[in-house]
């Protein structure tokens, strides 16, 4: 690989700077941003940044789509190209020398976009699924206590892998079964205050929730300021071959280890893998299965943290092709009367409340 270009190098770690502190965004969104701007550069073999036109710009589009990239993948990382040679046209030196009229080059066809946008079925795993993982996991030392309280706990909040990483013991009130996700101490998405109830999905998951807590609290002797999910302390055996030997009392730096918990446990259940986010979308899931009133949704919505009930129907909302397919056919041969006016109102009135 030819050596990087080192104006490009100081420019863009210029730009990182300014995504970071004056656009306020998080480190997996520069970083998505990097890999976007190291793929341009090699399709110009590193061609210092100044040199860009429309020839380069259709050049890298078509060097994407030999790559056999998603379309979501190939539009994202078209995007984050184009708002950097945007920021480029506004920096001394780069002014005179990058065309906006260029940059449009660097658009999909209308047909392409739609496509990358269209929203793909998710594949998560039903409650019965995580049941029987959870089911099979150890429960024997306070390592295995702790994975298998961190899938139940996950199946019955819907919390995000990297705010569990973070959470502290003082964060769960236990008496209300509330976990408590405040943005000073908890890597929230987008910042923001979350509090959630524990969704009354299974007796069995809750149990072993508030065991977990009893374990940390009374055997363990953890305070409250302590980790609720305490990283492993490693040691090594009699081969000095690295294993687990217990708990410190530190926070995950990161959701990596809960993403790896997850796999081992799928995997050790013989059944398909799915990580901590996926479990969101079995909670939606199940919300359709109850039959909840529209309010009931609403506060379901609002436990998840989505601040309108719109984004939990839209994001995670999808319905199976066979409940489609069952409410298409069942209700649409309803002799039930037409809804009136009166009827929509209240409705949409219960939906704005």
């Amino acid at each position: 690989m030819k050596n990087r270009n080192p104006a490009n190098e100081r420019i863009k770690h210029s730009y990182f700077e300014y995504l970071k502190h004056a656009d306020g965004k998080s480190e997996q969104t520069i970083r998505q941003v990097e890999k976007a701007l190291l793929r341009f550069e090699e399709s110009t073999k590193f061609s210092d940044f100044k040199r860009f036109d429309q020839k380069q710009a259709t050049a890298f589009k078509a060097a994407l789509t030999k790559q056999d990239l998603a379309l979501p993948t190939i539009l994202t990382t078209l995007n984050n190209l184009k708002r950097f040679l945007a920021w480029l046209t506004l920096q001394s030196g780069y002014k005179r020398n990058i065309s906006v009229s260029d940059i449009e080059y660097l658009n999909l066809p209308e047909n392409d976009k739609r496509a990358a946008s269209a929203p793909v079925d998710k594949k998560f795993p039903t409650l019965r699924m995580i049941k029987s993982v959870v089911a099979k996991m150890p429960a024997d030392t306070s390592v295995q206590k702790r994975d298998r309280a961190l899938l139940a706990f996950i199946a019955i909040t819907g919390i995000r892998d990297g705010a569990i990483a973070s959470l502290q013991l003082k964060h769960f009130d236990v008496d209300r079964r509330l976990v408590l996700q405040n943005p000073i101490e908890v890597k929230t998405k987008f910042g923001k205050r979350i509090d959630t109830f524990l969704f009354p999905l299974n007796e069995t998951f809750e149990q072993i929730v508030l065991d977990w807590v009893n374990h940390l609290k009374h055997d363990l002797l953890f305070a409250e300021h302590e980790p609720l999910f305490p990283k492993t302390k490693m040691g090594h055996d009699k081969n000095n071959c690295f294993l687990a030997t217990g708990l410190t009392r530190e926070n995950w730096a990161d959701a990596a280890p809960v993403r790896t918990i997850f796999k081992s446990a799928f995997e050790a259940a013989q059944l398909p893998s799915h990580g901590p986010h996926s479990f969101r979308n079995m909670i939606v899931s199940e919300m359709y299965a109850r039959k909840l009133s529209v309010v009931e949704c609403k506060a379901w919505s609002q436990n998840l943290g989505h601040e309108g009930a719109m984004t939990t129907l839209t994001s995670y909302g999808k319905l199976s092709l066979e409940e489609q397919g069952r409410l298409v056919r069942e209700f649409g041969q309803s002799n039930n009367e037409p809804i009136t006016r009166a009827d929509l109102e209240k409705i949409l009135n219960e939906r704005n409340a």
